[in-house]
């Protein structure tokens, strides 16, 4: 008699349905309460309040005899551009900021499902442990080996990018950097220059907006979708080297 087929992963509905539940609520909030505050007629009131004050403050100096007015108004001008560059600047790191806390939530929901998974089939201790210390593409790559193309699917590369622009977020120039301006020049305002300008770009050209916010988000929501509701052990290949050794240190294996 043939030994029925286990389950080696499972998505429980319910759990499918409060991880995407948690994301979207963290989407929806992030944008009400911090972006929302930086549309555009707001941003450019807030310049104008911030130069006339300037102005203001500058008339207790003013003496016709000595200034030219027409001084006090450049200048004025200039603070009015001055302030609404740094309210773009704040803005954008803002949004950054959202799409890391995203990016984050995410890598943690998956390390902290795929623990429980492993935990119920008797693999903890240093299996937790090399789960939650291992890279995020060591991570798709047991999921690659449970015969789910996770890297062939839509929701992929931007899920790719999101990644990266986390990574160069919070380290700046590195691979992550490097690899951006491969794949995705439009992210750091490379996709209109020649080659060799691109080269020369550095962390501080990464330009997001809020479509990659949303298309960033959609691909997190798909990853949820997609994930197999049962993985059985007849579709589990061969295991990566990190969860083998991490199975042998607590004798599994």
């Amino acid at each position: 008699m043939t030994e029925p087929d286990r389950v080696f992963f499972q998505m429980w509905g319910p759990t499918r349905e409060h991880l995407i539940a948690n994301h979207e609520f963290y989407v929806a909030q992030a944008r009400s309460r911090l972006l929302d505050q930086f549309n555009e007629d707001a941003m450019k009131a807030d310049a104008q309040r911030h130069a006339d004050q300037w102005l203001e403050k500058g008339a207790r100096y003013f003496d016709p005899e000595r200034h030219d007015p027409g001084d006090a108004y450049e200048a004025a001008y200039d603070e009015h551009i001055s302030f609404y560059l740094s309210l773009e600047g704040l803005r954008d790191s803002t949004r950054l900021s959202i799409i890391a806390g995203m990016f984050h939530e995410w890598e943690k929901q998956l390390r902290d499902w795929l623990g429980r998974e492993l935990g119920h089939l008797g693999l903890r201790g240093h299996v937790h442990a090399a789960v939650w210390s291992v890279k995020t593409d060591d991570l798709l790559d047991l999921l690659e080996g449970c015969s789910w193309a996770v890297r062939q699917s839509d929701f992929f590369p931007p899920l790719h990018r999101c990644q990266l622009v986390t990574n160069v977020y919070k380290h700046g120039n590195g691979p992550s950097f490097e690899a951006l301006k491969a794949t995705a020049p439009d992210l750091v305002g490379g996709q209109e220059l020649p080659a060799f300008f691109v080269s020369a770009l550095d962390y501080t050209a990464l330009k997001v907006g809020d479509h990659d916010l949303a298309s960033f988000a959609d691909a997190i929501t798909a990853f949820w979708r997609a994930v197999p509701e049962n993985i059985f052990f007849s579709q589990v290949g061969d295991m990566p080297r990190w969860l083998e050794k991490a199975a042998r240190k607590e004798g599994s294996l």
